[in-house]
């Protein structure tokens, strides 16, 4: 029995949403961690079927739409290392998918499973990608790690304009994150 879209939709809005006077961030955090805990990969499938079809922020009650989405990829970053190929097999066709493209990004990198690289690599060679999608891209290599996502870092790297500051400094992080030579 898959869990309905609404009640993914509801619950991070409610975890991303302000604390109020009655929540502490512990009780949050414990809340979230129960959610992961015994979600599973029924879970996982549900939160990786919003990312093609996120909510539009009118639909979110208490939390922006950049706020759902950070606790999205944090909740179902968890949920892909203990199920990387669920996440992989969910998450890769995504990429082609402009809309839920940095969503799949972000929870690839969270995930850090280098088999996602080539798929990320193909992504980076199709040169169709805007700056935040490459900031996203540098931040999901420099998580992933390893030899391969530092090649594909250094390649990013020499195609940075002077005018992309912000991309310049994300790869540097990432560069260091992925512990590149």
């Amino acid at each position: 029995m898959s869990i309905p879209r609404a009640e993914i939709i509801e619950t991070l809005d409610a975890l991303a949403g302000p604390l109020g006077p009655q929540t502490s961030l512990d009780a949050r955090l414990e809340r979230q961690d129960r959610w992961v805990d015994e979600g599973g990969i029924e879970l996982l499938e549900a939160l990786l079927g919003v990312v093609a079809s996120p909510p539009s922020e009118e639909q979110l009650e208490y939390a922006s739409l950049d706020d759902w989405n950070t606790v999205l990829v944090e909740v179902a970053g968890a949920l892909g290392k203990q199920y990387p190929e669920v996440a992989l097999q969910q998450l890769l066709p995504l990429l082609d998918d402009e809309q839920a493209r940095p969503a799949a990004v972000d929870i690839l990198g969270s995930v850090g499973d280098a088999r996602a690289l080539p798929r990320l690599a193909e992504l980076l060679q199709s040169r169709r990608l805007g700056e935040d999608d490459l900031v996203r891209l540098a931040g999901a290599l420099g998580e992933i790690g390893g030899d391969e996502a530092c090649r594909l870092l250094a390649q990013l790297r020499q195609a940075v304009t002077p005018a992309q500051q912000e991309l310049r400094h994300e790869i540097d992080i990432a560069v260091q994150a992925a512990r590149c030579g």
